[in-house]
């Protein structure tokens, strides 16, 4: 009689997604400058950015032709919003700087879903951003507590 070996799949990890992009320089600003991510690499001459995050890493190569730059929001699930389906993502950053970098991305001009942070699920802050390619970026933090209240003021 044979055992019956029970077959253990792949772990497997997603650690690249590579994006292409109009401007190089725009989307360094964004994601660098404003968002405050470190960056993996910059490379002019090679045409690309990264940022690596927990082991994952996302790219932006230069475009050769120009891409178009949707103006709407993507539906993500989120928050009560945005009507064309497409890629989006969500960035987290720190419950101490979350109020210095909503500021930061309205003071240079990036287009907001709103005008201040909203409370989602009734778990987070989120404010939905659209990146310098039309992506929707939700900039969001998980409080240390449950506000008192679930209406926006500057921490």
């Amino acid at each position: 009689m044979t055992e019956k070996k029970e077959k253990v799949p792949p772990k497997v990890k997603i650690r690249f997604v590579y994006n292409h992009c109009n401007d190089l320089l725009a989307m360094r600003r964004f994601y660098t400058d404003i968002l405050g991510m470190t960056e993996l690499g910059f490379n002019e001459e090679w045409n690309w950015l990264g940022y690596e995050s927990e082991g994952f890493q996302l790219m932006f190569f230069g475009a050769e032709n120009k891409l178009p730059v949707p103006t709407e929001f993507t539906d993500q699930p989120g928050y009560q919003g945005g009507d064309r389906e497409g890629i989006s993502w969500s960035i987290g950053v720190p419950e101490e700087q979350f109020a210095a970098t909503v500021k930061k991305l309205k003071e240079a001009g990036v287009t907001c879903f709103d005008d201040r942070p909203q409370w989602y699920q009734d778990s987070y802050w989120g404010f939905p951003v659209l990146d310098p390619m039309g992506v929707t970026v939700e900039v969001f933090c998980f409080p240390k507590e449950k506000p008192n209240s679930t209406e926006w003021s500057d921490m």
